[in-house]
């Protein structure tokens, strides 16, 4: 009777042990589960530069959603051009731009084939600047002539007096979006709607450093006395406005500042920027240039009376001085993105893709949307909204970390196994014994 109690003691004892290990491997194996998912789909792993598969994954995708929004039958190139109409009434010349690249896959099979022998046979210009020129002749006449009105460089008048050029006189509808997007001397900033947008005869590099709502020096002193001062001032959109004046160390992206800052202000002001995504970037600001410690080095450097000039060098310095490089090199990361969706589209239609956005993944999602689609995105944007996002297809990036947590999480499964299975063997049936 020892023996045997002795016997079924051990089988208890044996069979607790490998009850909590059996739970121990478990929830490890679900915590290195969901730390793989994060590792391998955040927008801190996925490549600033998306390969060639995700770009083409991503493209078939906007193609099917341009699809699926398209009525059937005859009403379809109807449906297209009005597309496009509304789109030139509300001046989003860059959505416009989009439903025109996106003729193939909207259209019947006859005007699609059409239109892609129309652009295969011209010789000039860019893959996606022969196809809006073949697909411009399939618009009717009215909205084709308003689309060339749009998208027609600005006239420059020239006078025969002493042989010089009158360069302040200009047409045309595009004409005065640069200067329509500077902020004018009262510190006033124009809203959202005055943005330029990306248009054939111009591109998008050579209109980008035109556009700016960040401000100069003098601007940045009045807006930051009135800070001090407790007057109603926007701490975020100006602390973004110093952090695009303030001078960049040699190893940043001095290029990506204007634009994106320009973006996020003029997406801020417009209240086009989702609630969460909204206080990531006031986050991401506040890492890089603190507020708090920011408002008493700025206030220190306006407690005296000095010229202008001397009070833009001490706002300056103070904005700078609270500058933290690894606050400012994240916040640079979200601006790169940000201006490449710029690059890809236009500011406008940045604004567009940004307006979805939740959070810096979603970002990264829609730089992916715009590498594949450009102008198409803005315009399946404004059909589909946050749905846009699903088209984005991101992949995985491998590394050896990655690899090497994949490794462990199958060691902990056949370690899940061999546990199971222990405990199984080791099981026996229970015996009554009488006394």
């Amino acid at each position: 009777m020892a023996r045997l109690h002795r016997r079924r003691q051990k089988e208890r004892n044996g069979t607790w042990r490998e009850a909590l290990l059996f739970n121990s491997l478990l929830l490890i194996l679900i915590v290195l589960a969901v730390r793989i998912l994060i590792s391998a789909y955040t927008a801190e792993s996925t490549s600033e530069v998306p390969d060639i598969q995700a770009r083409n994954e991503t493209r078939r995708a906007i193609d099917e959603a341009f699809q699926m929004i398209v009525p059937k039958g005859d009403v379809t190139r109807a449906f297209w051009a009005d597309q496009i109409s509304r789109e030139l009434e509300s001046r989003d010349f860059s959505a416009a731009r989009g439903y025109l690249l996106a003729a193939p896959v909207m259209l019947e099979r006859d005007d699609a084939r059409a239109i892609q022998a129309a652009a295969d046979a011209e010789e000039s210009g860019s893959e996606d600047e022969r196809l809006t020129r073949a697909a411009l002749l399939f618009l009717p006449n009215e909205v084709r002539a308003s689309y060339q009105r749009a998208i027609e460089p600005p006239r420059v008048a020239l006078t025969t007096r002493e042989g010089e050029a009158d360069s302040g006189e200009t047409t045309g509808e595009t004409g005065s979006a640069p200067e329509e997007a500077q902020t004018d001397a009262s510190g006033s900033e124009p809203d959202a709607e005055t943005l330029p947008d990306a248009t054939d005869t111009l591109s998008a590099p050579a209109r980008l450093p035109a556009f700016s709502l960040i401000g100069d020096r003098t601007d940045l002193v009045r807006r930051s006395q009135r800070w001090v001062n407790g007057d109603p001032v926007n701490g975020l959109q100006l602390r973004l406005s110093a952090i695009g004046l303030i001078p960049k160390p040699e190893t940043a992206d001095k290029d990506i500042y204007p634009s994106a800052i320009s973006i996020l202000k003029a997406a801020g002001r417009a209240n086009r920027l989702s609630p969460a995504y909204a206080d990531y970037l006031h986050g991401r600001v506040d890492l890089a240039l603190p507020e708090d410690e920011a408002f008493q080095a700025v206030r220190e450097a306006l407690s005296s009376v000095a010229p202008m000039s001397q009070l833009e060098e001490r706002v300056i310095a103070a904005y700078e001085s609270t500058l933290d490089p690894a606050g400012l090199a994240r916040l640079e990361r979200d601006l790169r993105a940000i201006d490449r969706i710029a690059g890809l589209t236009s500011p406008s239609g940045a604004v567009t893709l940004l307006e979805t956005a939740r959070s810096p993944e979603d970002v990264r999602k829609l730089q992916l949307i715009a590498e594949a689609g450009g102008d198409r995105a803005v315009a399946l944007t404004k059909q589909i909204g946050p749905r846009v996002l699903r088209l984005a297809q991101i992949g995985v990036k491998w590394s050896m970390e990655l690899a090497a947590q994949l490794m462990a999480l199958a060691a902990i499964g056949m370690a899940l196994v061999w546990t199971a299975l222990s405990a199984v063997s080791n099981a026996r049936p229970v015996r009554h014994y009488r006394h």
